[in-house]
């Protein structure tokens, strides 16, 4: 009989906390939306790579990394939503991957392809550093990409 009842309140309480805890959601994440512009064509797919810092954008080893299909590009723009995302500093590099080779092509060391970064329009011949595009996500964000040809 006592282990009958210590069962009973055992399944109340695990009821009740239940009850408690769904009432109250979970920290899922951020959201971060980012808005993709001056896209020149269909052809092809958005490759979206998120770094964390500049060790990996160095060697080109992206922390998260996405292929965004251009069937809903609208007026040169694509938005593409990443959730879950956790508190942190990011920086988000675009290659419009015409290809769909998952490289950027070069024609006389020139890129053929166009390219983008976070908040950030890149003018140079050269790379950006991480901190040029870099941002901290605290909150929910939108971010925007200007795919630059050259």
């Amino acid at each position: 009989m006592k282990r009958v009842v210590f069962a009973l309140l055992l399944m109340c309480i695990v009821f009740v906390n239940t009850s408690f805890v769904s009432d109250y959601p979970s920290d899922n994440g951020h959201t971060l939306v980012v808005q993709i512009g001056n896209i020149r064509n269909s052809k092809g797919r958005i490759q979206l790579q998120v770094y964390k810092n500049q060790s990996t954008y160095s060697k080109e080893t992206p922390w998260k990394e996405f292929y965004v299909s251009k069937d809903d590009l609208n007026k040169k723009m694509l938005v593409y939503r990443i959730t879950g995302l956790a508190s942190g500093v990011y920086g988000v590099a675009v290659l419009d991957d015409e290809d769909k080779d998952t490289k950027m092509k070069f024609s006389w060391m020139i890129p053929d392809e166009g390219f983008g970064f976070s908040d950030y329009y890149h003018v140079g011949l050269s790379r950006p550093k991480f901190d040029d595009f870099k941002f901290s996500l605290t909150e929910n964000k939108a971010v925007k990409v200007i795919i630059r040809y050259m």
